[in-house]
Formats: structure tokens, sequence, C-alpha cells
């Protein structure tokens, strides 16, 4: 590796240290950690505070207020599209069909209303943090690191706010991680 190459990494490792973790970051509650065996992928309705969870035994519905799982079904990749990026919804967002992100891809939003964002940084990969940081701050910006906050670390499969911008999750293969803004946007 070039000596420059070299240089930047320690660089960005040395930005990244300067972050501390905080699993309950001002201005949000942690709600829940909810173990979900096969975690394929997650999506927020746009309908209302629920969370879609696909896994390879089903879908469950979590309401992000509580971390409580108000509906369950268990048939094997139920209504997925082909490519595993939008799902039928369940229960009280049945009528809904949701985009998903997980290990076939996809996205939920990276930023909210309020100008909060959230970066992954993978320096001893293939764990990973996701960074919560305030608004208009970057965790690899020198001097923003005091705003933002390592509010999860694992084999991150997907991660996002909810299409409000009021909650947050972050899963991996066996479990996710709900949160919930204080003051509502």
């Amino acid at each position: 590796m070039s000596s420059y190459r070299t240089d930047n990494r320690d660089r960005l490792i040395k930005l990244i240290d300067q972050i501390s973790v905080d699993k309950q970051p001002e201005g949000w509650t942690h709600v829940a950690s909810i173990a979900v065996g096969g975690l394929l992928s997650v999506g927020f309705s746009q309908q209302g505070a629920y969370l879609l969870v696909v896994s390879s035994s089903g879908r469950s519905v979590i309401y992000c207020k509580t971390g409580e799982k108000v509906e369950r079904d268990y048939e094997e990749y139920a209504e997925l599209s082909d490519l595993g990026l939008h799902c039928r919804g369940i229960g009280v967002i049945a009528d809904e069909v949701i985009s998903l992100c997980g290990i076939n891809g996809g996205g939920l939003p990276l930023t909210n209303r309020a100008g909060e964002g959230l970066e992954v940084v993978s320096p001893e990969w293939p764990e990973s943090h996701l960074i919560l940081c305030k608004p208009f701050k970057s965790a690899l910006i020198p001097g923003h690191q005091p705003d933002c906050k390592i509010i999860y670390t694992d084999h991150l499969r997907a991660y996002g706010f909810s299409w409000c911008g009021n909650y947050i999750v972050a899963a991996c293969g066996s479990d996710l991680d709900i949160w919930s803004r204080e003051a509502e946007l």
C-alpha cells in the first residue's frame, strides 16, 4: 500500500477512535433489542410507526414505539418481490408494499428532516460501526466527532431511519435494535 493510502487510513481511524459509543444518544431512546433468527431484511411502514421484519421463517411487524411484536406469519419468503427489495405487509400494514433493506440490497433513509445522519464505518471489517451524527455533522470530518455517537456495532445487514425520521433500525443476521426520537419531527 502506498504511503499516502496508509497515512490516510491511519488518519481516518484516528478520527473514528475519537467517537464515543452511546446506545442512548442525546435526543434518542433505545427502544429494544430483538432476536430474529435468519433475518433477511427490514423495512418501515410509511403509514405508521411499524417495522416489517422478513426472516427465513416468515414476517413480523414491530411497533417501533414499544418494540412489541404486533403481527406474525410463518410463510417462508411470502409476498417478496423477485429481487427481495419489496414485500407486502401483514396485519396492521397488510395494505402496504414495504421497501426493504437487507441481504439483497435496498436501502432506507440515511438522514431525517432534522438533519441528523447515519454513517457506517468499518475499520475492523467485517464488523461495522453505525454512527448517528447530529445535524449536518459527519464522523469523518475533523472536529465533528463530539457530535457523533457509535450506536451499534456488528456485522450490519440493514440500517436506516424510518420515513418520518423518528425511528432508527440497525440489524444483523440474528437480531435488530430500534431507537425512537424523543421529540418527534
